[in-house]
């Protein structure tokens, strides 16, 4: 399978995930008479662990997209980045291990990709989300020249790599802001080429949330207390 076969195969199922997404956001719409859901936008941190020859990977990435139907599932686009035990070089403070001023020893990218996710809520509800998120990827090897442009450019590479992962996610919303949440699945690899290492395997991770209301309810806050502040001011200018 060449490269620009498997970027016309992920091109048609980004296709296919996006007119499913629109038909589902069409249906929903038309259920909901009193109350249709909005469609709104989300970012969101994800920082996973792995198991790939048995050592552990830390997956940084971010992913941004849309919410939409009643259970806000969501559809969004990635890019994820792998780096073979950066967190437990640093926190070896042995003489003979640690390195301190070459930080790319520690920050050093073994793999990234970029990754199409939907993730559809089976629950969603004030207290909790449960979610079964599917994703499919396509990315390379750590380039030469570290530039995020040059990552863009995925048909100039030989090395190319193409996962599909699936899981289960599970969030307790322990109030409006923050929140507790788990999450594992598997990472395979429908292709690879010339790659030095196979990156199938488990992933998971765990830990606290932060809620948008977090960030609407502050903005809200700073600008009523503003508003309080040029009421005092207007009350206190001198009557001509």
């Amino acid at each position: 399978m060449t490269l620009r076969k498997i970027l016309v195969f992920f091109s048609f199922w980004l296709y296919s995930v996006v007119v499913k997404a629109s038909d589902t956001l069409s249906i929903a719409q038309k259920d909901s008479v009193r109350r249709p859901p909005k469609l709104t936008y989300t970012i969101n941190w994800d920082a996973r662990s792995s198991f790939i020859d048995k050592k552990i990977v830390n997956i940084w990435g971010v992913n941004t997209g849309i919410k939409f139907g009643r259970n806000r599932s969501e559809l969004t686009l990635g890019y994820y980045w792998l780096t073979f035990n950066s967190l437990l070089r640093l926190i070896d403070l042995r003489k003979d291990a640690s390195k301190r001023i070459n930080l790319g020893y520690y920050t050093k990218t073994d793999l990234y990709y970029f990754s199409l996710m939907y993730w559809p809520n089976i629950i969603e509800n004030k207290r909790w989300r449960f979610s079964t998120p599917v994703e499919l990827g396509i990315g390379a090897t750590q380039s030469v020249d570290q530039n995020i442009f040059n990552d863009l450019m995925l048909w100039r590479r030989t090395d190319v790599f193409v996962p599909a992962q699936a899981g289960l996610f599970l969030k307790w919303k322990a109030t409006r802001w923050v929140g507790l949440m788990v999450q594992g699945g598997y990472r395979y690899a429908i292709f690879q080429q010339n790659l030095p290492t196979n990156y199938n395997g488990p992933y998971y991770s765990f830990g606290f949330t932060t809620e948008s209301a977090i960030f609407t309810d502050s903005y809200h806050w700073l600008k009523k207390q503003a508003e309080k502040r040029r009421g005092k001011k207007a009350a206190k200018r001198p009557l001509n």
